[in-house]
């Protein structure tokens, strides 16, 4: 077998990178709409991948389907705020806040397991037809709780980004074709940064969300598997 591997770049424009996101969090802050948002974002991010041999993305899931999990995903990040809604707004609250958010990680791995497996497989390329994901909870929840922690440090935590985007790819398997994520942790550490900078000064917002979502866009790659002597388009 043969093997080709194809790029992504990301055509979505300035305002819709704001748009789209920002659709989805006010959604998300009234919980039960969330998943319209979340669709919404992904037959967006779809529609403006483009592959380089010519493969085309669609995102054919319904948020009528799926909208009590994406609900309860919102309902468990807002669940420390709305715990400690009636305390000073000091450390101790802010302490209790991550105590909370912390304890709900492995509900939160729960429900957000098929989620992903709901988005992944939701995404049809033509050709190549849609993929399935067989990512398992434990492993899911351990990289759920390392990319936490080292998000608690602040360096570590693109590196754990990294490699839990890679985990995830390696558990996609299509009809033909294999997915993997060629983002390093350094890489993502010097954009973060920028993006950081890019925050503080609000103004770049817009930019800075187009950058964030063409850089995990752009290190993805299609690796699709021929017959050895098949003639390639």
């Amino acid at each position: 077998m043969e093997q080709r591997h194809i790029g992504v770049t990301f055509t979505g424009g300035v305002l819709a990178s704001l748009g789209y996101p920002l659709l989805w969090l006010i959604l998300s802050m009234l919980i039960i709409p969330t998943a319209w948002g979340a669709v919404a974002t992904f037959a967006w991010w779809c529609a403006a991948a483009r592959f380089s041999d010519g493969t085309l993305a669609s995102f054919e899931g319904r948020a009528g389907r799926i909208w009590p999990l994406f609900a309860v995903a919102a309902l468990l990040v807002a669940l420390p705020h709305l715990a400690t809604s009636g305390m000073p707004h000091d450390g101790r609250t802010l302490g209790l806040q991550v105590l909370l958010a912390l304890a709900l990680i492995p509900c939160d791995a729960a429900v957000k397991l098929p989620l992903y497996r709901f988005v992944i497989e939701s995404i049809r390329l033509s050709p190549g037809g849609t993929a399935r994901f067989h990512g398992r909870y434990l492993p899911f929840l351990g990289w759920s709780v390392l990319v936490t922690a080292a998000a608690m440090t602040l360096v570590l935590g693109p590196f754990a980004a990294v490699g839990m985007a890679r985990w995830v790819c390696r558990n996609i398997e299509g009809d033909g074709f294999d997915v993997e994520f060629a983002g390093s942790g350094w890489g993502l550490l010097g954009m973060s940064l920028l993006w950081m900078l890019g925050l503080v000064l609000v103004i770049p917002i817009p930019w800075v969300l187009r950058s964030t979502i063409r850089w995990w866009t752009e290190n993805l790659r299609l690796i699709r598997f021929e017959a050895a002597g098949a003639t390639l388009p």
